[in-house]
């Protein structure tokens, strides 16, 4: 019997309301660190400690800080029919954050100094293109056009990416 019971994972995954609270994390976590990358200069001698640091602490000081701020909306505003418990969600979103976060610290840890803050980027906006492609295709999309804003929104986060490294500081 025990091989049956749904796992955590699994329960939640099935809730529609987590799923897009969890995504809405991912989605604002590459965004902030895409954003958190284009302040200072890509060219001017940095290390990859300084890298690494701005990638974990924009990527968990943004789950916290949301953390923060649902567990204080929750308190003000009694909601009966909001049945995610904030602790739950919080694991989640840490969890979609450290991914985020650990895939853009592999990156810059494997690109040479003049690419690792532009490979730090450029791995927010692939992440980003795909939670869109895979969450639209969960949904019911088509795979074509899954596909195609899965592309379309890695595009653009890729020319940001691009573009900050292209104009330097």
């Amino acid at each position: 019997m025990a091989r049956y019971a749904p796992t955590l994972l699994t329960q939640t995954i099935g809730q529609p309301a987590m799923r897009r609270e969890v995504d809405v994390m991912g989605l604002t976590v590459c965004l902030a660190l895409l954003g958190a990358l284009i302040a200072g200069s890509d060219h001017e001698p940095h290390s990859k400690f300084d890298l690494i640091v701005i990638v974990w602490v924009t990527t968990v000081g943004l789950v916290l800080t949301h953390a923060f701020a649902l567990m204080l909306a929750v308190w003000l505003v009694k909601d009966p029919t909001y049945t995610i418990k904030p602790a739950l969600l919080l694991g989640f979103q840490l969890a979609m954050a450290s991914l985020i976060a650990l895939t853009a610290t592999v990156v810059a840890l494997l690109a040479s100094s003049d690419y690792d803050r532009l490979g730090a980027r450029m791995s927010a906006a692939v992440f980003l293109g795909l939670l869109v492609g895979i969450e639209l295709r969960a949904h019911g999309s088509s795979p074509a056009r899954s596909l195609a804003w899965g592309l379309i929104s890695m595009a653009a986060a890729v020319g940001l990416a691009t573009a900050k490294w292209v104009v330097g500081s």
